[in-house]
């Protein structure tokens, strides 16, 4: 039974990351079913949310020039 509670944290953690690195909206909290999430986890995803952030800006700037450009 511990077995299985383990994987499904572990699992639960790598859905989480998935969706933040995918949407780039998603923060990690501190704990997740009484575990404590590595606060290297918690950095990458800050640091994937960030390069999402950084995206959309580049394509914001980017449809601005070619709407300029037309």
């Amino acid at each position: 039974m511990r077995t299985i509670l383990g994987w499904s944290v572990k699992l639960s953690i790598a859905g989480l990351l998935y969706v933040a690195l995918s949407s780039g909206s998603v923060h990690l909290p501190e704990t997740v079913l009484g575990y404590r999430v590595p606060d290297s986890a918690r950095q990458w995803v800050d640091r994937n949310a960030q390069i999402a952030d950084f995206g959309r800006q580049t394509q914001a700037s980017f449809k601005g020039l070619a709407d300029a450009i037309k």
